[in-house]
């Protein structure tokens, strides 16, 4: 973790270190200024036939609709000059900005990432526009640099497809992943069966709040669309003029329930359900049988008319097996095909479809879980569930396009903030996603080879409309982007400054509802090693975030605990043995024009250390154990910054006291959202030591009889230095209940002990 100092300080000034940062996003190979400006404010002048007519047509388009600039034809003499050039490596471009702009390119696609690069460069204001003397020569590093959208959950509309893909092609993304089926509505017209969307885009409610919510609550309103498939061809040959591919998603043998509306027939047990108006996981799903197998044969050779994308995504993921267990069909198939059991059995359901794929001359991709029961031959994997799928598609010799939801799932919070618009949950914020990086390090360079590119998802859920969907992906698009086109990324700093110089300004010129989230103050909590310290830190200029910070109000102030220095930090201490004290921090936000109010509680055992024997999940380790005793209490609906997350069936952790103390129990708070597969564990263990080498158990406990709403307290009365808590979670989720066959989430935020009173 950077300091809280340099947290404050980072942005006072951009040029501090006496490098200007880079306006272009993405980051070029190369970038080179020159002393001096080249005024745009001159008439343009550009020779038609040195570039293909759709590059010159979105330049011609963009110069006059972001800076009021016309281009005109001209010949030889003309200042902006595009020269195609051979014997360059593969995408390759160059920009020579001097009393003349050249422009060099190696393919039709590689002209359009000039421009774009050419449009960031300018900068200025009405009639004062420019761009710095400088050199440019760049060239991207991956193959698949992709975004996702779901619109299944929620419909967006040709326009806003085309307006995402326009904010797609101003950071070079080249691969439009297009969610078009899933259990909340089918999207895309198929002659063949058309009551996929008379009936199947469809819904009559859509569940208000979050999933967890309890009770639910519902708007019971008819809700749907499709796309006509002359909607879809304008889509992918408007994608195609920005060299864009269009990869389509259908849905199988999972997140079906749409389809089963319009046809129950290809399900296990042919029972009519409506589309559901509820996110999450549904035991129905298609039928193994060949019946249902033909049904998305015809599907698909329709698909491949409208997309002439070399992949086509057949998801694979979340299907659960309830339905096949007890299905004779599917038992039929097992026995026939000599298939060891129902994850087989996907596998067998999985080749059938790549086998047809593959006399199409398409592959296959769908999400990691395709690999369970035996990977298809020819099939890619994206890999979603952390890194581990993709590294064991690789190492078997398969094409892998990495987008794990630790660094990818823009549907999670960008923000601690109650400001922040609901979200699925999680806790993924610009930095975070910043260090993603597509190649895992177990990889050989071999193996790393197989490796596309990765790309960012958007599932909708809980993102309604076209500005809640900018929101949620601007700036982070402008993260990943950096690594999946970066030969060398820079630093997370140099990539802020550049962000901050230029691309707001950018973002705000295309109309672009982007997140300010960087610019709220959030609180940096550090251990020290009598208590802790708070600061506040943000991505707002210093001279504005500063003073704010300077005058900060304490509401409850006290005095011995509470100290302030040059750098911005408040020393908290812990209390004596039983005190707790209450804080309240009122912090300035000059971006927003509003304060925002921060608590904590201080208590004897704030900033202890812990020793996690068991690590946290990387998606939900946010400040590693001082989460656990930092004051700072897990809220609902939550978000992943407050808590941390384990997937695991045993977790162990070590609390140093520090010196011998009387303790009479402990408390812990646990969350119990099952509706996002977390669930309370099942057993707490506590043992004591006063060398941490000889232990003794001192309460074992049944979480269920111990918690009241999520809150677990034990009791016993023990003098030690170390307390180990051991926390024993369910192996798998039972059936019946949400996320059932998969390994459960164990959330856990602050632990409190309980001393003996004085």
């Amino acid at each position: 973790m950077k300091t809280l100092l340099s947290g404050f300080l980072l942005f006072a000034f951009f040029f501090a270190n006496g490098q200007e940062p880079c306006p272009i996003i993405p980051t070029p190979t190369v970038y080179k200024v020159i002393q001096g400006e080249y005024d745009l404010n001159e008439t343009l002048s550009i020779a038609r036939n040195e570039m293909p007519q759709n590059v010159y047509n979105f330049l011609e388009k963009e110069l006059e609709s972001q800076f009021e600039i016309a281009l005109q034809a001209g010949g030889e003499q003309s200042n902006l000059r595009f020269l195609k050039i051979r014997n360059v490596p593969e995408g390759s471009y160059s920009i020579n900005v001097g009393n003349e702009v050249v422009v060099t390119y190696s393919s039709d696609e590689s002209c359009l990432h000039a421009v774009i690069s050419l449009l960031q460069m300018i900068h200025g204001e009405h009639e004062l526009w420019m761009i710095r003397k400088s050199f440019v020569n760049d060239s991207p590093k991956f193959g698949w640099r992709g975004l996702h959208l779901d619109v299944s959950r929620h419909f967006f509309s040709v326009d806003e497809v085309k307006r995402f893909i326009d904010l797609m092609t101003f950071y070079k993304f080249n691969t439009f992943h297009w969610h078009l089926t899933d259990d909340q509505g089918w999207r895309i017209e198929i002659k063949k069966y058309p009551e996929l969307t008379t009936i199947g885009a469809y819904r009559d409610s859509t569940v208000i709040g979050h999933y967890g919510d309890s009770p639910r609550k519902y708007e019971h309103q008819k809700y749907g669309g499709y796309y006509s498939q002359e909607e879809v061809k304008d889509v992918v040959a408007y994608a195609a003029e920005r060299y864009i591919t269009v990869v389509p998603e259908i849905e199988m043998p999972g997140h079906s329930r749409a389809a089963l509306a319009a046809y129950p027939e290809y399900s296990c047990t042919g029972e009519e359900n409506p589309v559901p108006g509820l996110w999450g996981i549904f035991d129905d799903i298609y039928c193994s049988k060949e019946e249902s197998i033909n049904f998305m044969k015809d599907i698909l050779s329709e698909v491949l008319t409208l997309f002439p994308s070399e992949y086509i995504h057949i998801g694979g993921d979340e299907a659960p097996k309830t339905r096949w267990k007890t299905c004779k069909d599917c038992q039929k198939v097992i026995k026939e095909n000599g298939l060891k059991d129902e994850h087989e059995l996907q596998s067998h359901f999985i080749r059938q479809i790549d086998s047809y794929l593959t006399e199409k001359g398409r592959k296959l991709i769908g999400w990691d879980e395709i690999l369970e029961g035996g990977l298809s031959p020819n099939a890619a994997v994206m890999s979603w569930r952390g890194e581990k799928g993709g590294i064991e598609a690789a190492k078997q010799g398969h094409n892998v396009v990495m987008s794990p939801t630790t660094y990818c799932y823009f549907d999670y919070y960008q923000s601690g903030h109650s400001i922040e618009p609901l979200a699925i949950g999680g806790y993924l914020p610009l930095e975070k996603v910043y260090k993603f990086n597509p190649v895992p390090s177990e990889l050989s360079v071999e193996e790393a080879g197989y490796i596309l590119g990765g790309q960012a998802n958007l599932w909708t859920e809980y993102i309604p409309d076209m500005d809640h969907l900018e929101y949620m992906t601007y700036p982070r698009a402008l993260a990943i982007s950096q690594s999946l086109w970066c030969t060398q990324k820079p630093s997370y700093e140099r990539f802020l400054e550049s962000y901050l110089a230029y691309h707001e300004t950018f973002l705000a010129r295309n109309n672009v509802n982007f997140s300010r989230s960087i610019h709220l103050p959030e609180m940096v909590i550090e251990r020290t090693d009598l208590g802790i310290n708070v600061g506040f830190a943000g991505a707002t200029k210093s001279a504005e975030f500063d003073a704010e910070v300077s005058s900060w109000l304490i509401n409850e102030y006290y005095s011995g605990a509470v100290g302030t220095g040059d750098d911005n930090r408040i020393f908290i201490g812990r209390e004596p043995d039983g005190n707790t004290v209450n804080y309240s921090f009122k912090i300035g936000a000059d971006m927003f024009e509003d304060t925002f109010m921060y608590s904590l509680k201080a208590n004897a055992d704030i900033g202890i250390p812990i020793e996690l024997l068991t690590p946290p999940h990387p998606k939900y380790d946010h400040n590693g154990s001082l989460n656990l005793v930092d004051g700072i209490e897990g809220s609902m609906p939550w978000k992943g910054s407050e808590w941390l997350g384990f997937r695991e069936p045993k977790i162990e952790m070590i609390l140093d006291l520090e010196t011998v103390k009387e303790v009479n129990g402990v408390k812990i708070g646990f969350m119990d959202n099952n509706g996002s597969w977390i669930y309370l564990p099942e057993t707490v263990i506590v043992e004591a030591s006063s060398d941490k080498k000889s232990w003794r158990e001192v309460n074992g406990s049944d979480v269920n009889e111990s918690t009241d709403d999520g809150d677990f307290s034990c009791s016993f009365n023990v003098e030690t230095r170390y307390l180990k808590i051991t926390i024993g979670a369910m192996e798998l989720i039972p059936e019946g209940l949400d996320g059932a066959g998969n390994m459960p989430w164990t959330f856990i935020d602050e632990i409190e002990l309980i001393y003996a009173e004085k």
